[in-house]
């Protein structure tokens, strides 16, 4: 299937408890233009009578990075472990702040067989942002958009899984599947332009 676009990036509060995952606080991040996931992996070879016998090629962690078109205070906060005030809209940001790990998700499109749209809900396990250059450019005669590009680390967690995929005829399946993994419920799905179909 050929990859034509993404839409919906979700996140969730990981908690790792014995070897159990679980999500809290799930919410989606509001419109965001780049959604990329580099693995890193392994690269041993153990050699033996003149050959490889045995190798290691698993993923080990990697990195992520997401471009969020308008990074609100109250996102700012919730991906980067800040103080949000709701009633000012204000973050306060301290040198002790630790970003969470979250979980991270997203739904890729793809054009299928028949000329249909599939959708391929990826959701990441755990990951943990960094802190975004503030970069500002004075408008000229054109007006240009900038966004926030948030960096940061993709981690194998203590069951092993990485990554969970899966995909769906709607796009409304989904984000059902990933709204279930971050722990976002029924009544806190949000509205969205161009709808949940």
């Amino acid at each position: 299937m050929a990859k034509k676009g993404f839409e919906y990036v979700v996140a969730g509060k990981l908690s790792e408890t014995g070897g159990v995952r679980t999500y809290t606080e799930g919410r989606y991040l509001g419109p965001t233009s780049t959604f990329n996931i580099t693995p890193s992996t392994n690269d041993v070879k153990d050699y033996g009578d003149n050959r490889a016998v045995v190798t290691d090629t698993s993923v080990s962690g990697g990195t992520a990075s997401i471009e969020i078109n308008e990074m609100v205070n109250e996102l700012n906060a919730f991906l980067l472990g800040h103080t949000y005030d709701k009633e000012k809209d204000a973050i306060t940001c301290k040198k002790g702040d630790v970003a969470p790990f979250i979980g991270l998700g997203a739904v890729g499109i793809s054009k299928g067989e028949e000329n249909i749209d599939k959708y391929t809900a990826k959701f990441y396990t755990k990951a943990q942002f960094k802190e975004p250059n503030d970069e500002n450019a004075t408008q000229q005669d054109s007006l240009t958009f900038a966004h926030t590009t948030l960096e940061g680390n993709m981690f194998v967690p203590e069951d092993g899984i990485w990554k969970e995929q899966a995909t769906f005829d709607t796009l409304k399946d989904a984000k059902d599947w990933l709204n279930e993994k971050v722990g976002i419920t029924a009544a806190e799905v949000p509205e969205i332009q161009g709808g949940n179909k």
